[in-house]
């Protein structure tokens, strides 16, 4: 049933055309494009012996150690900044986020009936997306969530957001019309997920939309370790919130990085 109602809010299957969000700074373009330069790469390497033996030993390896992220000492040393890929040039952040929320506001708004009041920013970090989501309704309300008390604390007052410190999921009490999350289980490790993924379900209102952003590698049918993130497939993610029947809605490329865009119903 739930199924159903979806399939009919997203019409036929279309083509989903890759959009791309790119650096405006030719400079900072032509740095990452040798940065990311096969043979740049093979002679820094060679130039460097010792990080040379340190990258075979751990090529060896069948697995990369995953290594959390220390939030408070990433925002000491990038504040606000902290929440974006941090080859993004500074001066650059608010138009490349600006993009990201045409991206994913544009099809949440393709979902929503106009009703929807109640909203969770789960991850919202320094709250980059949380004032765009009151434009959804005049009349909706915004909790902002993230377990970093750090970037809560950078996070700019406003009237209709309650931003919130959490260490426990049992502390978000309320039921929400919408789920918004963006680019945040990435940083999460997977025994935490299915946790995750019962407690979105447990928190939408009927017909309520859960909207997930995430980084993508569907060359991997596990997980893509890249020590302080891991890209997993379209399908791990289908599976983990099939109770909310996820589907792709839309893709878009931002630096080395593919994302993925699902929309979910209750």
């Amino acid at each position: 049933m739930v199924y159903g109602k979806l399939k009919k809010h997203l019409g036929p299957r279309k083509k989903i055309n890759m959009k791309r969000i790119e650096t405006q700074s030719n400079f900072h373009k032509f740095k990452l494009c040798i940065e990311q330069n096969f043979l740049f790469r093979i002679l820094k390497l060679i130039l460097n012996p010792k990080k040379l033996y340190f990258k075979i030993s751990k090529l060896k390896k069948k697995k990369k150690k995953y290594k959390k992220i220390d939030w408070g000492q990433r925002v000491a040393a990038y504040g606000r900044h902290a929440v974006i890929d941090t080859q993004t040039p500074k001066n650059e952040f608010n138009y490349v986020t600006n993009l990201q929320k045409k991206i994913l506001l544009g099809n949440l708004k393709k979902f929503t009936s106009g009703r929807e009041k109640k909203i969770l920013d789960f991850g919202c970090g320094s709250g980059r997306f949380s004032k765009s989501l009151l434009r959804l309704n005049k009349k909706a309300s915004v909790v902002a969530a993230d377990r970093e008390k750090k970037l809560i604390e950078i996070a700019k007052p406003s009237k209709r957001i309650k931003y919130l410190h959490f260490k426990h999921l049992k502390q978000i009490k309320s039921k929400f019309d919408i789920i918004f999350v963006a680019n945040v289980l990435g940083g999460i490790k997977k025994r935490e997920l299915k946790m995750i993924s019962s407690f979105f379900k447990s928190k939408l209102n009927k017909n309520g939309i859960l909207l997930l952003n995430e980084n993508i590698d569907n060359s991997y049918s596990g997980e893509k370790n890249f020590s302080y993130w891991i890209a997993r497939s379209e399908k791990f993610y289908i599976n983990l919130f099939k109770d909310l029947s996820l589907k792709k809605v839309d893709e878009y490329s931002y630096l080395q990085n593919s994302t993925s865009i699902f929309i979910g119903k209750k």
